[in-house]
């Protein structure tokens, strides 16, 4: 399972680049791609999509050659990337694009490349750390929960859109859930003494993403002895 994943890391990151069809950017996106209703999601309460704004954002091919989109957000109901183009909003196909580089909510680069988490093979998943010994993706998923409620004798049925962010991460060699809590990452990482000192010396919460990327890179530099 490892070995196929790294290939396709290495497919999503060294392909040279070359020619798409002879299409404009624009019309390549555009036959790429298919119109969507804005307001499909009236009737449910929260929010599909990864980040607040719309924001600009560059997407790969399979060739590496590159688009660049003036507003672009994530939706995690899909797990597919919708733009906006002279006004509408159009859901990109997934498969046509393996790569695509956006920026957080933090200003922070945010890189997804599409199917290398074995778990998720038609997901798209975050690059969150790269390392020698440990690579960590995030699959960010949204679920249309449906909560039954009785209103005056009524039985309503509320939707609402939950977020559910799964974190992964190959550890020397190794597929591994992580759970973002300071007890139980250091196990998920094979490295509980350490890096749970680590931890507690640093005053360090795997929640926040600036001390989830040191604890990474502590994990990392000590597989690597």
């Amino acid at each position: 399972m490892f070995v196929p994943t790294l290939c396709r890391l290495l497919l999503v990151f060294c392909l040279p680049l070359g020619m798409a069809a002879q299409q404009t950017a624009a019309q390549y996106l555009e036959s790429s791609s298919r119109a969507v209703d804005p307001d499909r999601y009236r009737e449910v309460r929260g929010d599909p999509y990864r980040y607040a704004t719309f924001r600009p954002g560059v997407l790969y091919d399979a060739a590496l050659k590159r688009y660049a989109v003036d507003s672009l957000n994530f939706n995690g109901f899909t797990s597919q990337f919708e733009y906006r183009h002279e006004g509408k909003l159009r859901e990109l196909a997934n498969r046509h694009f393996l790569r695509v580089h956006t920026t957080g909510d933090e200003g922070e680069e945010h890189i997804y490349a599409f199917g290398i988490n074995p778990k998720f093979p038609n997901k798209y998943a975050e690059l969150v750390y790269t390392g020698d010994f440990v690579t960590a993706t995030l699959v960010y998923d949204v679920a249309n929960d449906v909560k039954v409620v009785q209103d005056v004798g009524k039985t309503m049925r509320l939707r609402r859109f939950t977020p559910s962010p799964h974190y992964y991460a190959f550890v020397d060699g190794e597929l591994t859930t992580l759970r973002l809590n300071p007890r139980r990452l250091p196990s998920d990482l094979g490295l509980k003494g350490p890096v749970s000192r680590f931890i507690r010396e640093h005053n360090l919460d795997p929640q926040r993403r600036a001390d989830l990327l040191r604890i990474l890179a502590y994990a990392d530099e000590l597989y690597n002895g």
